[in-house]
């Protein structure tokens, strides 16, 4: 029975069947419901719940509170308390990054999103059994950390019998923003709205009927309640002027008019309630008692029952509405507010309680008290280790407000500064920032102050004033704490690449040999390999050697240090290195879940694979972290992944996704000073009119990259491999001979085994033709000696086109089918393309075929197929692709057929190492 709220709801009861229809069929669905209070949220997931639609569904529940916001992960312990004991079957990292989040166990560290991996498994392992259907009140009101780790989850959902409906206040806030479905809830239509105040008040006299309609606004839960306050008055409740005050506000006062009219242990117990807002009626019996009531009992609680304000639950009591519980805390006197939650602290008194307990302390407490500051800043640092960033912020904050020292509370600003960057709440650390700023002038302060300023720039400004910011930053903490300083001086230099500011490098570096390091400290390859790599961002192609070898020097313990020298080997064109190395990173990444890292691994592997010719893999790669990027907030690193996309689409010929990823690409990297993105997303476009022979348009593209305004040394140095060929075919030798010089010199500087191939092709453009052919021939002599399939099948294109337009056309037939075939492979489509055009031409095909009619694998369905192929199950590549085991079947399931093969059987015998299908 769908009740009165749900009048006037057809569309959205249709919605929502069809939604509980899909999950059943095995098509994971979710639709956030947004909406003001009392518009019917609550009463469509009541329907979701109780309908027809969701039979046979296992129902699981879960309800943001207001006063455990503040409480990290326990809007998720709510929805997931039916699954607990099945925490066990996760593989272990998950299962100990849940229990700690918890505090069934000691916090285990780690990624934070390893817990959203956790979760997604308990969802999957469920939804097995049986369709599964997730329902989330009060969105608003939920802890960041659970929001965050439900968002993540619901993402990941595809191919399973799970349905996630969630109901949230507003446009703003909780999973806004984030590309989830909407079902945007308006107020009814006049007619029904008529119809429900006419079921609610048939007597309703007409002067009093046009002001609730007129106010309510086609509010159904205003409707009922204004017109029930109405009849039981006879008059509007006092202060129901129109347009006088908000729609919530009337509602709160109509709701603290009901409330007054209880006896008072009722309106004790609903005040307890308010302050605490988790149900539990031991916990409110023993505060009333503290509160004076000493009889208070739960019959205390039946007049708010009959009245419609409460309902009992199986986990406990909760407020009808949520507007209910703001009436009652608000209708409360300040010291009566005080009173409550000083005796909720005092009835908190089990080893579990301890969190709340200092929180209803601290909300009672008026006056700074260090013993409670302490307390809290625990609370914090507990919330932290458990990757509850958000909660640490909130409880650092108070703690701060508490502190009866400036230093004290100086310290612990900084502290929620530094948790705020990790929630990812930019714009909240530097106002934190500012404050601290204000409270000391210690040099460690100030260089922590540096640090989270960094931090706040990189993310919404510019990476270049970030650099300066820790170059400043590092300067007060120079002699008294120089390791750190070289931490601080070390990330300066690699912002500088960002921004392509040179000399900020080369300043961040000269202040990093001069730092006096203690004589354990082994900082020297560090120290050398920035110091390199400044010299090559101002210039200094010499510079390349040094980098490459002070890169192998460097310390490879830790994912973030093989990040590092991956990072740095790429830059001095070692993509061998770079690529293991940064393949290591996402082998460790994925299996102990630290999904903070896998962007830039992913990123560094990708453009590894790239270089290499492994195209296929390289989309794989980039399209997994370009998602996973934008999904946890790494802007810069989804911008960069998805140039490299463009970068692939355009040698796919994927024209309209090159042109929208480029377009993103120069649009963010213009608006936050990243050269790096904005040169990559250039080189993108001019590689894709290249392909499409366009060499008028491509010229002017990457001349930009090689030395104009979105001109960046690593990628300058590959992009004038297609200036070079882009000025030879538009006419312009001049502009190609000093391309040439510059790619030269580059080649020389580096020990990539393909680029000495390259540059021999480059040279047979440019030099008359009794010399390119010698330089064609010892290309393709290197070619074979390397592997790098798509600049070998470049290089055959080239010089059979040179030998088509000498009429050697057997000659030339030889070279341009072996480029063909190398494109095919690739789906380098354009330059098949050309490719089968210059066979036309010697009059020994037909004509090209187009692009359209070839099957090709997705992404992720690469990925999925050659885990596959390696020997592993559907739940082990499910854990090592965060994905379900459902999903990977299904995409397994599609797979097949595009790959003419049966069954997995089939998989070891094809060519999945990203240079076939």
């Amino acid at each position: 029975m769908d009740g009165p709220l749900l009048r006037g709801r057809a569309t959205e009861l249709q919605i929502t069947d069809r939604l509980l229809a899909d999950a059943r069929g095995g098509t994971s669905r979710v639709t956030v419901l947004r909406g003001e209070p009392g518009i019917g949220k609550t009463a469509l997931l009541r329907h979701a719940r109780e309908s027809g639609s969701a039979a046979g569904m296992r129902v699981m529940r879960a309800a943001g509170v207001e006063s455990e916001v503040e409480l990290p992960f326990a809007g998720l312990h709510q929805l997931l308390r039916p699954a607990m004991s099945r925490i066990g079957t996760l593989p272990g990292p998950q299962a100990s990054a849940l229990r700690g989040a918890f505090g069934l166990a000691p916090p285990a560290g780690g990624d934070r999103f390893l817990i959203g991996l956790a979760t997604l498994g308990l969802l999957a392992g469920l939804a097995e059994e049986a369709p599964l259907l997730c329902l989330v009140d009060n969105a608003q009101w939920l802890d960041r950390s659970s929001a965050d780790v439900l968002e993540f989850a619901a993402r990941r959902l595809r191919s399973e019998p799970v349905a996630v409906l969630i109901a949230a206040r507003g446009t703003s806030g909780a999973f806004a923003g984030r590309g989830l479905p909407e079902l945007a809830l308006d107020g009814l239509a006049p007619e029904d709205a008529a119809a429900l105040l006419g079921e609610h008040a048939p007597a309703l006299p007409r002067h009093l009927r046009e002001p609730i309609l007129r106010d309510a606004r086609g509010n159904p839960l205003a409707l009922i309640e204004l017109a029930k306050a109405s009849v039981a008055t006879g008059a509007l409740t006092p202060g129901m002027a129109p347009d006088t005050l908000p729609l919530t506000d009337r509602l709160q006062q109509t709701f603290h008019a009901q409330v007054t009219a209880l006896p008072r242990p009722t309106g004790t117990l609903l005040l307890l309630m308010a302050a605490d807002d988790t149900g539990d009626l031991e916990v409110l019996l023993r505060a009333a008692e503290r509160l004076g009531d000493r009889t208070a009992s739960e019959r205390d609680l039946e007049p708010a029952e009959i009245a419609g304000l409460i309902r009992f639950e199986s986990c406990g009591v909760e407020f009808a509405h949520p507007l209910m519980r703001s009436a009652v805390y608000q209708g409360a006197t300040h010291s009566r507010r005080l009173d409550a939650h000083r005796a909720l602290a005092d009835a908190l008194d089990g080893p579990d309680d301890a969190d709340r307990r200092t929180w209803h302390l601290a909300t009672a407490t008026i006056r700074t008290d260090e013993k409670i500051a302490q307390a809290l800043e625990g609370v914090a640092d507990r919330a932290r280790r458990r990757n509850g960033y958000a909660a640490a912020v909130s409880a650092y904050t108070r703690a701060a407000r508490l502190s009866e020292t400036r230093q004290a509370r100086a310290r612990r600003l900084g502290l929620a500064a530094e948790a705020a960057i990790e929630a990812g709440r930019i714009r909240h650390a530097d106002a934190l920032a500012d404050e601290v700023a204000a409270l000391t002038c210690a040099p460690s302060a100030r260089a922590g102050l540096a640090r989270v300023r960094a931090a706040v720039e990189f993310e919404t400004g510019s990476p270049a004033a970030a650099g300066r910011i820790l170059v400043g930053g590092a300067a007060w903490i120079e002699a008294t704490e120089p390791a750190i300083a070289a931490l601080m001086l070390t990330e300066a230099v690699r912002n500088s690449s960002f921004g392509g500011d040179a000399a900020l490098a080369r300043d961040a570096a000269a202040r990093l040999r001069t730092l006096r390091l203690p004589p354990d400290a082994d900082v020297g390859p560090l120290v050398r390999a920035m110091s390199a790599f400044a010299a090559l961002l101002d210039g200094s192609t010499s510079a390349l050697k040094d980098l490459a070898a002070e890169a192998w020097n460097l310390p490879r313990a830790r994912p973030a240090e093989r990040l590092l020298a991956a990072s740095l080997s790429l830059i001095a064109a070692d993509d061998a290195v770079a690529q293991d190395l940064s393949a290591s990173v996402i082998a460790q990444g994925r299996e102990n879940g630290m999904i903070g890292l896998l962007p830039h691994a992913l990123a560094i592997c990708a453009q590894a694979q790239l270089m290499r010719g492994r195209h296929l893999s390289a989309l794989a790669n980039a399209t997994e972290g370009y998602q996973l990027g934008r999904d946890i907030g790494q802007t810069h690193r989804a911008a960069h992944l998805g140039a490299l996309i463009a970068w692939l689409s355009a040698v796919s010929g994927d024209q309209d996704r090159c042109r929208d990823l480029a377009a993103e690409g120069n649009a963010y990297g213009g608006r936050h000073g990243v050269v790096t993105a904005r040169a990559l997303s250039t080189w993108s476009l001019g590689l894709m009119d290249l392909g499409l022979g366009q060499f008028d348009s491509a010229l002017e593209l990457l001349r930009d990259v090689w030395r104009g305004k979105h001109s960046h040394p690593a990628v300058a140095a590959y992009s004038t491999i297609d200036l070079i060929e882009a000025a030879a075919r538009a006419g312009r030798p001049e502009l190609a001979e000093r391309a040439l010089a510059d790619f030269t010199e580059w080649a020389q500087a580096v020990r990539c085994p393909w680029i000495p191939a390259v540059a021999l092709r480059c040279r047979a453009l440019i030099d008359p033709d009794d010399e390119a052919e010698q330089h064609y021939e010892e290309a393709l002599d290197r070619h074979d000696r390397s592997d790098q399939p798509f600049q070998c099948a470049r290089t055959r294109l080239l010089y059979g086109e040179w030998l088509r337009r000498r009429r050697r056309r057997a000659s030339a037939t030889v070279q341009l089918r072996a480029a063909q075939e190398g494109f095919a492979r690739l789906g380098a489509h354009p330059w098949r393309i050309r490719a089968e055009n210059e066979l036309c031409a010697c009059g020994v095909t037909g004509p090209p075929r187009r692009p359209g009619g070839i099957v090709r694998l997705t992404p992720q369905e690469l990925q999925v197929v050659r885990l596959a192929a390696d020997g592993l199950t559907n739940a082990e590549i499910a854990v090592q692709m965060f994905l379900s085991p459902r999903t990977v079947a299904r995409h397994l399931y599609k797979a097949y057929p595009k790959l003419g093969i049966a069954s997995r059987a089939d998989l070891p015998d094809l060519p999945l190492d990203g240079t076939g299908e």
